[in-house]
């Protein structure tokens, strides 16, 4: 029996298919390979930071790397082990890594406005999400009462103060108005105190995916840690997204208060049943918006 000769267009379409494969294998290579890059740079000025018992650690070393660092944040049962950033804008550092260069990571930074020495009734601190454990991707986990309870306190210094922080919330939102009837939480004002505070802690009340047994006051110093995620995505039943939503992961703490015990009884926290989420998360799940006809919350502008 002849054997059958290959034709020219066949063999055409194997190599094609062989470099696609290549292509798409070294594509692979390089993302494993740029993450571990991050992971070592980062281990490297992790080892810069001089403990001290009892002391706030020695960040000189890491400030002479990057003269715009303004703390550190730790996040227990995560990678998130970083230095905190503060440029003029907000724009600078979605791109720009903690050596100043260009990178789609980031680093992670404090909003321009917060006063990072004294720190503000809230101070917000920002980090991409690239779903691969680096910058703020594992702060996902934030989204299940599982998590919070193994992980409901964390760390953020200034360069001059250690502080704990107790997580009092959780939340989903949007940063594109279209995807809630034309607002937008705005969760990312510093002057959260007085009317502000109240306005802001009964609207977060309203959103948050679970009730802690955290209690917060305008006394205290909150802080807010925000990150995309893929929570609002339109999917269809093909499991493909056909619309990718603009939506953010937030997490709000207050500081540990004098001679106040970081322990925390998770026992007591409980899943909400019903948070208010964005105009486009119901419509998502083909079901009526309950808080689609409240009046919409805005903070009252300060004046500093």
């Amino acid at each position: 029996m002849k054997k059958r000769r290959m034709g020219a267009g066949r063999i055409i379409l194997l190599i094609i298919c062989i470099l696609v494969f290549i292509f798409s294998a070294s594509l692979v290579v390089k993302h494993f390979v740029e993450i571990k890059k991050n992971q070592d740079y980062y281990e490297q000025i992790q080892e810069l930071v001089t403990d001290a018992p009892e002391q706030t650690p020695d960040y000189d070393s890491v400030v002479k790397v990057n003269t715009d660092t303004v703390g550190w944040i730790k996040v227990p049962n995560t990678n998130i082990d970083y230095p905190v950033v503060q440029y003029i804008n907000n724009d600078y550092y979605l791109n720009h890594d903690f050596d100043k260069k260009y990178n789609y990571r980031g680093a992670i930074f404090m909003d321009y406005r917060n006063n990072p020495t004294d720190l503000d009734a809230n101070t917000i601190i920002y980090g991409h999400n690239c779903y691969d454990k680096t910058m703020f991707s594992e702060l996902d986990q934030y989204e299940k009462l599982d998590f919070y309870k193994k992980t409901p306190v964390f760390e953020f210094n200034t360069l001059t103060k250690c502080y704990k922080w107790k997580i009092y919330a959780a939340f989903i939102t949007n940063a594109d108005p279209d995807e809630d009837n034309g607002y937008v939480f705005n969760y990312i004002y510093p002057y959260m105190d007085g009317e502000n505070f109240n306005g802001f802690i009964e609207e977060v009340n309203k959103r948050r995916l679970y009730v802690t047994d955290v209690d917060i006051t305008d006394d205290d110093k909150m802080l807010v840690l925000s990150t995309c995620v893929r929570t609002l995505d339109t999917v269809n039943k093909y499991g493909k997204t056909t619309y990718r939503a603009d939506a953010r992961l937030v997490i709000v703490a207050r500081a540990l208060r004098d001679g106040e015990s970081a322990e925390v009884d998770v026992s007591k926290a409980y899943v909400n049943k019903n948070p208010k989420y964005p105009q486009l998360w119901y419509d998502n799940k083909n079901i009526e918006n309950p808080f689609k006809d409240e009046e919409k919350w805005y903070p009252q502008e300060v004046v500093k």
